[in-house]
C-alpha cells in the first residue's frame, strides 16, 4: 500500500473540492486553504462569489459537474492553470425526497440523484487518473455517508448514489493499491446544513460543518483511507448486528 508520510498530507497540495461553496465543502476549503492551493467548484454563481468574499484565499470555478462538456473543461483549466494539481475532494451531492409508493417524479429523481452522486464523482475520478499517476502523492478522497449501509426511504436514490460510491471506491483503492494515488473515503453522520434544511430528525443530533471538517482533515493527515466521522461508524454495526432496529432509527 502506498505510504505517505503525515507531514506531506494535505499540505502544499493543490486540491479541488467539489460543492465547495457551502456546507462541509465550504468548512473543508476554510480549513484547507491555510496550507494549500484550494480551488472550489460549484454550480451556483452566487453561492461560490459569497464562498470567495468570505475566505478570500479560495479560487472559484462555476461548473455543473454532471455536465460532460462543463466538467472536462474545468479539468483542463485546473491543469492548465495549477499544473501541481494532485488532490481531488469529490463532495458535491444533492438528494430529492422520494416517495417510492408514488411514481410520480420518480423517473427523474432516480437520474438526477444518480447523476450528481455517483456519475459526476466516478467520471471525475476516471478523467483525472491518467494526470494524477504522474504526481508524486496522488490524493483522491470521496465524500459518502452512513446511509450506504442504512437507507432513508426518502432518500432512496440518493443513498443508492452513494452506496454505489461506497463500492466504487472501495475497488478503486484496490486498483491504486500500488500506484501512488490515495483513495480515501470519507463516511459523513447526519450535518447540521442547508443539505438537510428543514428535515432535521428530532432522534439524532446532527454534527456541524466545522467539526465534520476538522475530523477529517485531522483523519486523512493520519493516514486513514477509510474515515467514519461521529456516528455514521453506528449505523455500519447496526447494519450488521440489528438491521431492523438500525432502519428504525433512521426512518423514524
Amino acid at each position: 500500500m502506498n505510504a505517505i508520510k503525515e507531514s506531506t498530507r494535505l499540505v502544499d497540495k493543490t486540491i479541488l473540492i467539489t460543492g465547495g461553496s457551502e456546507g462541509v465543502g465550504f468548512a473543508l476549503a476554510k480549513i484547507l486553504c491555510e496550507q494549500n492551493t484550494v480551488i472550489i467548484c460549484a454550480r451556483n454563481e452566487v453561492k461560490l462569489n459569497r464562498a470567495k468574499k468570505m475566505c478570500p484565499k479560495l479560487i472559484i470555478y462555476c461548473c455543473d459537474i454532471t455536465d460532460t462538456v462543463q466538467r472536462k473543461k474545468m479539468l483542463n483549466h485546473v491543469i492548465n492553470e495549477h499544473p501541481s494539481f494532485d488532490c481531488l475532494i469529490n463532495n458535491a451531492g444533492a438528494k430529492h425526497v422520494t416517495q417510492l409508493l408514488d411514481p410520480i417524479n420518480l423517473v427523474e429523481s432516480m437520474h438526477q440523484d444518480m447523476l450528481l452522486n455517483f456519475t459526476a464523482p466516478v467520471m471525475l475520478c476516471s478523467e483525472i487518473l491518467d494526470y494524477f499517476k504522474k504526481r508524486p502523492h496522488a490524493m483522491i478522497i470521496n465524500i459518502t455517508t452512513g446511509l450506504v449501509y442504512l437507507p432513508k426511504a426518502q432518500q432512496a436514490f440518493y443513498s443508492a448514489a452513494k452506496a454505489a460510491l461506497h463500492s466504487y471506491t472501495q475497488s478503486l483503492q484496490w486498483e491504486c493499491a500500488l500506484l501512488k494515488v490515495d483513495v480515501i473515503e470519507v463516511l459523513l453522520p447526519l450535518i447540521n446544513t442547508q443539505f438537510h434544511k428543514g428535515s432535521l430528525p428530532d432522534n439524532i443530533s446532527p454534527m456541524s460543518a466545522s467539526q465534520a471538517a476538522k475530523q477529517i482533515v485531522y483523519r486523512v493527515k493520519k493516514g486513514n483511507k477509510t474515515i467514519h466521522i461521529g456516528k455514521s461508524i453506528l449505523a455500519k454495526w447496526l447494519s450488521i448486528i440489528a438491521p431492523l432496529t438500525g432502519m428504525k432509527i433512521i426512518n423514524k
